[in-house]
């Protein structure tokens, strides 16, 4: 599949600085170790062994190479965007290709936007694509979409929904997922009030098709009404559940608000943010977030770097007080404010998470290492801890690298995990920070494999 990429399994440890993870990297921990006194991801059997390729090296220093893939159709069909990243969180020479062999060849690369940020105006916004999925019963690609206009200091984040009939290369007009009353978005007023503090939402980290074919998706930074400081604060307290069904009449999806949650800056001092949702065997929801210890307006929460959790058992409509999320035994495990994603493995069934679990309690962002595989407990809704597998740690040399930000599939031919992530943080220099190489790791799950 990787035409760009310089295959880089079975290299030695020592040799060229990378490395091939199978599960049993060093630590210490204080949080979640067995009775060596071990962390989990150092004391298990691994259920996945990886390969890792360096798939796109930055063009030059400071300029992050960013890869991202997924499927975008019923059968192979895949397509991939490329972009450069000098400035944090802002995409530049955004492009895509695609390919309807799984990867074999693929199309010409087709611009897809200058930049994510721009103006209205005087007034910078940022507007760039979020997580996708093909929907089979409408048979089209869906996709959201988020907006954010910058303000005082304050961070106003609105979530649009659109579709393309054409694997990702044309889209329907945006439509924004709205909670409350408010106006629309108005190009030449940006900054207006009845816009601004109304329908607040940041992407969610997926769009999940239930077994009914309902689409769930969950928006983070959300208006809190139990948060006071609700329009001061740089990212707001709240998440809220949406579902949506397709519109055959009007050939469109309606999306409904279900359940409404919000979380206290004691707990996470920039709110519920990134959610995931996965739908569980007895067809609960599960909702799992990123938190953060320290927040951009010098909030500090009283609590340690956690992922937060939340249940839900009537489809979305309500959900759980959001609470630390834990190992399904009931010990906690640090986290820090980063990336997460989960996946139901088709030859396995099983549903896994994968992301960051740090030995120590974090500080903000930090440290975005290890990156971890462990299964579900369906039962409980948390983590397996005897499952806890590593797929790849900081090595000596190494700045403070982040594993995370990847895009994750499954193979629909050799049902591996595959994983697009750029290594930010790589260079010694924390100046050097977008100096990062993007890389493809493969992860074979160890009882999906043939006899």
């Amino acid at each position: 599949m990787m035409n760009e990429s310089r295959t880089l399994s079975h290299v030695p440890l020592w040799c060229c600085g990378l490395f091939i993870v199978l599960g049993g990297i060093a630590a210490t921990t204080a949080v979640g170790e067995d009775r060596s006194g071990q962390p989990p991801w150092k004391a298990n059997p691994p259920i996945v062994t990886v390969t890792k390729e360096l798939y796109k090296m930055h063009a030059k220093p400071r300029e992050a190479a960013q890869v991202s893939m997924a499927y975008v159709g019923p059968r192979l069909e895949l397509r991939q965007v490329h972009s450069v990243e000098s400035r944090s969180d802002v995409a530049d020479n955004v492009r895509a290709r695609w390919s309807s062999d799984n990867g074999r060849t693929w199309s010409a690369f087709v611009p897809i936007k200058p930049s994510t940020s721009h103006k209205y105006g005087d007034v910078p916004v940022r507007e760039h694509e979020g997580c996708t999925v093909f929907d089979p019963a409408a048979g089209v690609l869906v996709q959201m979409w988020l907006r954010q206009v910058v303000t005082g200091g304050l961070w106003h984040n609105f979530t649009y929904s659109r579709f393309s009939r054409d694997q990702g290369r044309t889209w329907s007009n945006p439509r924004q997922l709205r909670y409350e009353t408010g106006d629309p978005f108005d190009p030449q007023t940006p900054r207006k009030a009845t816009f601004l503090n109304h329908n607040e939402g940041y992407v969610g980290s997926n769009i999940l098709v239930r077994s009914d074919g309902t689409l769930v998706h969950c928006v983070a930074h959300a208006n809190a009404p139990g948060d006071v400081k609700n329009n001061e604060r740089p990212w707001r307290m709240g998440s809220v559940l949406f579902l949506g069904k397709w519109n055959q009449q009007e050939q469109d999806y309606d999306w409904s608000p279900g359940a409404r949650v919000e979380i206290l800056p004691e707990h996470s001092a920039r709110g519920l943010m990134e959610p995931e949702v996965a739908e569980l065997r007895d067809g609960r929801l599960l909702v799992v977030w990123r938190g953060s210890t320290h927040g951009w307006d010098g909030t500090v929460a009283k609590l340690p770097g956690h992922k937060f959790f939340s249940i839900s058992s009537d489809g979305g409509q309500t959900l759980s007080p959001p609470a630390v999320w834990t190992y399904s035994d009931g010990t906690s495990f640090y986290s820090p404010s980063s990336y997460h994603r989960m996946i139901r493995h088709s030859a396995t069934g099983k549903l896994y998470w994968l992301g960051n679990i740090c030995p120590d309690p974090p500080k903000g962002n930090s440290p975005r290492h290890p990156l971890v595989i462990a299964e579900v407990d369906e039962d409980r809704g948390a983590l397996r801890k005897p499952t806890v597998t590593a797929i790849d740690d900081r090595q000596p040399g190494q700045g403070d690298i982040q594993f995370s930000n990847f895009s994750l599939l499954e193979n629909r031919e050799t049902h591996a995990l595959e994983l697009s992530l750029t290594t930010y943080g790589q260079e010694p220099d924390a100046n050097d920070w977008a100096t990062a190489d993007s890389y493809h790791y493969t992860l074979a799950l160890v009882e999906a494999a043939p006899p």
